[in-house]
């Protein structure tokens, strides 16, 4: 699933092809991405609007209309937004100056909403922000007494972390993924925060990750894949030790590890 550094990639991408165009025309093909509206309703509400902005929070990314409406999309596990179609396109938004934008989903997990107003959201602070401090992650570490690795994926804590990036920075900050969060030191903890912004700052750096189908607005792969240290690595040798590398099912979720650095 697309996450932080994919969407925000996806957003820069389409934000300056996007802002000021107006919606001509919506054509469907698949409706079933569409969540409380009908397609046709969605056609009917943001045909004629103008596009004022692209905003991103977590892993959705907002569409502002000058209407005061916004348009959310989360891509799901094989959703991407394009310039020029692929096979797997659903919904083609016309727009002016001859422009078109195209959403794609291989696998129909990706939704898209339609909201009166702007949205507020019941997430955590964004982990690149100003608001994710080091001493406020220190304290939310202290009220909780569950697994590191699931913590950081829980929106409301962090909004925007995903699966490949938790483990990422856990191997960087050499903690164990089943570490009660609770138990983690000042100091650590302290390591644990710079390495979650170091990575998803890579990782923007190198257009994100592409480990099953995501692509950017041009349809080209991100690169940092490349450079993934533990995730989706299970078997093959630790980069730092040469220990292998080992998978578990941790919150419903496969989590990646070298159990000797990260004891």
């Amino acid at each position: 699933m697309p996450e932080l550094p994919e969407v925000e990639t996806v957003r820069r991408d389409i934000r300056p092809y996007l802002k000021g165009e107006s919606i001509k025309e919506v054509k469907v093909f698949d409706r079933r991405n569409f969540q409380k509206i009908t397609s046709l309703k969605f056609r009917k509400a943001v045909v004629g609007d103008k596009i004022l902005d692209v905003d991103r929070r977590a892993k959705y990314l907002i569409f502002k209309l000058k209407s005061g409406k916004a348009i959310v999309i989360h891509l799901g596990m094989t959703g991407n937004i394009l310039f020029d179609p692929d096979r797997y396109v659903k919904i083609v938004f016309f727009l002016s100056h001859g422009k078109k934008l195209y959403f794609s989903d291989m696998r129909l997990f990706g939704k898209i909403w339609l909201y009166a107003e702007y949205p507020e959201y019941d997430l955590g602070p964004e982990p690149l922000s100003l608001e994710f401090s080091t001493e406020k992650f220190k304290q939310m570490l202290k009220q909780h007494r569950t697994a590191i690795k699931p913590l950081l994926l829980n929106q409301k804590v962090i909004a925007g972390l995903g699966n490949i990036y938790a483990a990422e920075a856990l191997f960087r900050a050499g903690i164990h993924p089943k570490r009660l969060a609770n138990t983690i030191d000042d100091k650590r903890a302290a390591k644990l925060h710079k390495e979650i912004q170091k990575v998803l700052l890579e990782a923007l750096g190198f257009r994100g990750t592409s480990v099953r189908a995501f692509v950017n607005a041009s349809g080209k792969k991100g690169e940092f894949q490349l450079r993934l240290k533990v995730y989706d690595r299970k078997g093959k040798a630790c980069y730092k030790c040469k220990t292998p590398i080992k998978r578990i099912v941790l919150g419903q979720r496969g989590t990646y590890y070298c159990p000797r650095c990260q004891k």
